[in-house]
């Protein structure tokens, strides 16, 4: 468990630490693609558990987090958090070689723990409870029922949409928010499917290239234009955030 680190182990967390709180004030700052380096944290703390073990990631957490909370308050510190949890799990998971499925499975179930239990620490911290989340989803679910049905009406498709489609829409609605915690469970998961792969290519992709032994994505011309199409859709991400941001 706990033991001394080296000098090097020290000065290597401590370098890596602080280019992780560089990307992430860029990513804080830059008005347009500041969020392609939230990914780049991933990477950092991929690294450094691939060369110096997981001991000395945590070490290098605690820094970063530190760092942030000191220069841009307690904001930004739930991101940089799980960011870096994240870039330990690949870590961890690339250094014992894991093959893509279960790894994707582990990473966006625990993902979704850690970003349910990020919304907690933060309805605690700022004195804002859960229910007034679940009440600007409902608000937002009705707003969005009411101009499907202004857009049915439009279209001519006004009985289609209130036989057909509406009883399912409002039944699971109900159950939604009926069961709203374990809802944004299954929502949260959901969602995350697609970015936890998309931050695993790219990952994976920049390790190799630094020359890491890790293993390598599954081959095959159809995944060879997931993983592209996925680097792609990550730096448009990035991107289209930041300038909506900006």
């Amino acid at each position: 468990m706990f033991r001394n680190l080296k000098a090097v182990e020290i000065a290597e967390g401590a370098l890596l630490a602080d280019i992780a709180v560089l990307f992430q004030l860029i990513a804080i700052y830059l008005p347009i693609g500041g969020q392609v380096f939230r990914v780049l944290t991933f990477i950092v703390f991929t690294i450094l558990v691939l060369r110096r073990g997981l001991y000395v990631g945590i070490m290098g957490l605690c820094v970063a987090l530190f760092v942030v909370t000191i220069i841009v308050g307690t904001q930004s510190v739930i991101y940089l958090l799980l960011e870096c949890m994240g870039g330990l799990f690949l870590g961890v998971t690339m250094k014992w070689r894991m093959p893509l499925l279960p790894l994707l499975l582990l990473g966006v179930t625990f993902g979704s723990l850690a970003f349910y239990g990020a919304i907690i620490l933060s309805s605690l911290i700022f004195a804002v409870p859960l229910s007034t989340l679940v009440n600007v989803l409902h608000s937002t679910y009705i707003t969005i029922l009411s101009l499907i049905n202004g857009l049915a009406a439009h279209a001519g498709l006004a009985g289609w949409w209130k036989q057909s489609m509406y009883p399912g829409v409002s039944s699971l609605a109900d159950w939604a928010f009926r069961y709203w915690i374990l809802a944004f469970y299954i929502g949260t998961w959901v969602v995350l499917c697609p970015i936890v792969f998309v931050i695993y290519v790219f990952t994976n992709s920049f390790v190799r290239l630094l020359g890491y032994d890790v293993r390598p994505l599954p081959r095959g011309k159809l995944l060879r234009r997931i993983n592209r199409r996925s680097i792609r859709m990550a730096l448009k991400w990035g991107i289209l955030k930041g300038h909506r941001g900006g």
